[in-house]
């Protein structure tokens, strides 16, 4: 059985041992029968250049009775019936450490200063692995490089040899079978819309097969590696609710068992004969979850994640459920009778809490309901200070005043509403909290959602597109939510975004998920989508240019003349008769000169 591992953790070839990296670049190992934690690996620089990827390189004990004398002589160098864990870093370092030994058995520098982002070994000293978008062949025995070629302009993903040929697998997003002697491509099949995060190798009595998985598409896709077939399209398909992150194949009489674990931590079980095309996705046959004694029925119960399984020859299970933290093995039977199989399990966190308390022979002593309590307050020997006779004692003044709320809100007040989570959006866009970013998200409020988008910085507009993306994929309210986001993202940004020279890969993922979604999407809903994108772009400029005018003042006028003569014109009355008459002569005048400054006046501003 083949694994591409392009994975944190894996299995060994027998499942006996269990290796896995932690958050903080250390390498743990678990043995799987005992169910116990066995070793700890840091390296020394997993801080600076911390590993990429593992696999594990161990030769059973039937191939090792069918080598030769000679040939197991040769191999002498490397003993692989030892079990050894390759490990890949990010400055393109590969190292191999010895379980046998606990310790780094050797280091083989690729000279690259480049990732390694996966690995993969069949038999014998040779292993072979991705560095950007070259396939790099090691010889382990002589602990040097091999060969390296390039294969293709796309950075590699997963990696799978071919069992007992000399062919070898290569994925991005497209999956190619390569001619290792010839380095040549033979076969290029469709792939996925997302990178290719596993490869498994399958194979009935008459053909072979290899299944893949992506890190976007909630489907297992099987494709055939026959010389016979011309087929670039994917054969089968295994449905699940979420996307694969580990599988496990075993095939007998001609009938393939499939088990996946998907993100959410949730077992499916698959059982079908690769003969021929299926045009149907196939559904699981049993589905294996792990829930929480909470040991009274009001309790929530929590479910437990399974983060691992392999499956045996015999069909029987061991998985790993838990967390990084407690971590735990044991073999399961499935029982294929039932869809839903759920198993009930101990809490580990609340194992190490209870292992966590230190035992003391420290008696906590029984308090009556009648005991007093001496304060500052009431152990002052005053005249005033009075006692309860019920052994209660009174809160003092201070204290009732301290508790008044002087500010309470009225039944009939409003509550203050905001138009905007910007700021919170951008702090969870940052710290990657998912619990901040799901209160923020989580709304249908479309004036909310716009004015929220539009004041969200440029630097967190990439990152809250690949957000947006995530939820789009899952399920029925959150693609609807994320849908909802995008839409008034492409209304608000959408020059922004056509600046960008990576929007295809930033925007394929979305455009390939709705794509698939909606197979009747026709070219009238496709018109439309574009017409309310031009409407949204010509109304938000049209606004622009409304508050810019409404802003602007279109005349300025000021007045040059003192107010000192217009206080002395409204003292002036008039005292008699004959006074009244030069009065109003006085005013015809002035009129007429007033007419005549007012004539120039407008003259003035029309020049202006």
């Amino acid at each position: 059985m083949a694994v591409g591992s392009t994975m944190a953790s894996q299995f060994s070839k027998d499942g006996k041992y269990f290796a896995q990296f932690s958050n903080d670049g250390k390498l743990k190992i678990w043995e799987t029968s005992t169910s116990t934690f066995e070793q700890e690996f840091t390296p020394d620089f997993h801080l600076t250049s911390p590993c990429t990827c593992l696999h594990f390189i161990q030769q059973d004990s039937d191939s090792k009775q069918n080598h030769s004398p000679r040939k197991k002589k040769r191999r002498e160098s490397l003993n692989v019936t030892a079990p050894f864990v390759a490990l890949g870093t990010s400055s393109g370092l590969l190292l191999l450490y010895s379980i046998s030994r606990a310790n780094l058995d050797f280091t083989i520098d690729s000279e690259t200063n480049q990732s390694i982002s996966c690995l993969s070994w069949n038999d014998g000293t040779i292993l072979y692995s991705a560095i950007d978008q070259n396939i790099v062949s090691w010889n382990l025995d002589k602990r040097t490089i091999r060969s390296k070629w390039k294969a293709g302009n796309e950075k590699l993903s997963s990696i799978l040899v071919v069992p007992d040929s000399n062919k070898i697998l290569t994925a991005s997003r497209n999956i190619k079978l390569w001619d290792i002697d010839r380095k040549e491509v033979l076969k290029t099949y469709t792939g996925h819309s997302y990178e290719v995060s596993l490869l498994q190798y399958a194979r009935n009595t008459t053909d072979a097969y290899i299944i893949s998985g992506s890190k976007g598409d909630r489907l297992l896709s099987v494709w055939n590696l026959s010389e016979k077939s011309k087929d670039k399209n994917a054969v089968a398909s295994f449905l699940m609710e979420d996307v694969p992150s580990n599988i496990s194949v075993v095939t007998e009489g001609g009938v393939s068992n499939l088990i996946a674990i998907t993100r959410s931590g949730v077992a499916h079980f698959y059982q079908h004969t690769l003969n021929g095309k299926c045009n149907k996705p196939i559904k699981p046959k049993t589905t294996l979850q792990i829930a929480s004694d909470v040991g009274h029925s009001n309790a929530v119960v929590v479910p437990i994640p399974i983060v691992s399984v392999f499956l045996h020859q015999d069909l029987s299970l061991t998985i790993g459920h838990g967390s990084e933290i407690v971590l735990s093995f044991e073999n399961v039977v499935l029982n294929e009778c039932e869809k839903v199989q759920c198993l009930i399990r101990k809490d580990p966190r609340v194992t190490v809490e209870a292992k966590d308390k230190k035992v003391t022979k420290i008696r906590t002593p029984a308090v009556d309901s009648n005991v007093h309590y001496v304060t500052p307050h009431t152990s002052s020997s005053t005249g005033t200070a009075k006692r309860k006779g019920d052994g209660s004692q009174e809160v003092p003044m201070e204290k009732r005043l301290e508790n008044l709320q002087l500010n309470k809100l009225d039944s009939t007040s409003k509550v203050p509403k905001v138009d905007n989570v910007a700021q919170l959006l951008v702090q969870g866009l940052h710290s990657k909290d998912k619990a901040i970013l799901r209160s923020v998200l989580n709304r249908h409020d479309e004036k909310v959602i716009k004015n929220t988008i539009k004041r969200l910085p440029m630097p967190v507009i990439i990152p809250f597109v690949q957000e947006v993306t995530g939820m789009i994929q899952g399920k029925t309210v959150s693609s609807q939510i994320g849908t909802l986001w995008l839409k008034n993202l492409l209304q608000v940004h959408a020059g922004l975004l056509l600046s960008n020279p990576e929007l295809p890969d930033l925007l394929g993922p979305v455009l390939g998920t709705i794509e698939s979604r909606l197979s009747l999407l026709t070219p009238l809903n496709r018109l439309r989508g574009r017409l309310d994108l031009l409407v949204s772009q010509v109304g938000a400029s049209n606004s622009q240019n409304t508050e810019q005018t409404e802003d602007d003042a279109l005349l300025i006028y000021n007045d040059k003349e003192s107010s000192d003569s217009e206080s002395e014109d409204m003292d002036i009355a008039p005292q008699s008769e004959s006074d009244n008459e030069w009065v109003e002569e006085s005013s015809d005048n002035d009129g007429d000169e007033n007419n005549e400054q007012d004539e120039d006046s407008n003259d003035d501003i029309e020049m202006l």
